[in-house]
C-alpha cells in the first residue's frame, strides 16, 4: 500500500514537473513579444496567420507561410516595417527604434516560420 502511494506521488511529481518545464520554456521564449502584440497583432494576429478582421480587410501577410518566409531577407522585412509597404502596411520607423524593429523581424516574424 505504501509502495503504490509512493509510486503514485512520484508519477504525479514527474508529470507536474514536466508541465511546469514546458510552461516555463514557452514563457521564456516570449513569443509573440509584447511589442508584436501592441503593433502587429491587430492585423497579423498573435499566431501570425493574419486571420483577424483587420488582417483580412487589409490582406495582411501570413507569417507562417514558409515560401514567403524564404523569399524575404531580414533587410527586406526591416525596410517594410520601417517605411511601410504599399498602401496597407503603415510605416513604424518614427514610432519604433531600429533595435525594436530588428527585434520584431528577427524575434517575432521569423519565429512564425518555425511553426
Amino acid at each position: 500500500m505504501k509502495g503504490s502511494r509512493l509510486l503514485a506521488a512520484l508519477a504525479f511529481g514527474v508529470i507536474v514537473g514536466f508541465g511546469l518545464t514546458l510552461y516555463a520554456k514557452d514563457r521564456d521564449e516570449g513569443h509573440p513579444s509584447d511589442l508584436f502584440k501592441q503593433y502587429c497583432a491587430k492585423c497579423h494576429g498573435e499566431d501570425g496567420k493574419a486571420e483577424t478582421a483587420k488582417g483580412k480587410q487589409m490582406k495582411a501577410r501570413n507569417f507562417t507561410d514558409a515560401e514567403w518566409q524564404q523569399s524575404k531577407s531580414d533587410s527586406d522585412l526591416i525596410d517594410s516595417v520601417t517605411n511601410g509597404k504599399d498602401d496597407d502596411m503603415p510605416p513604424f520607423g518614427k514610432k519604433l527604434t531600429k533595435e525594436q524593429i530588428e527585434g520584431l523581424v528577427k524575434g517575432d516574424v521569423r519565429s512564425f516560420a518555425k511553426k
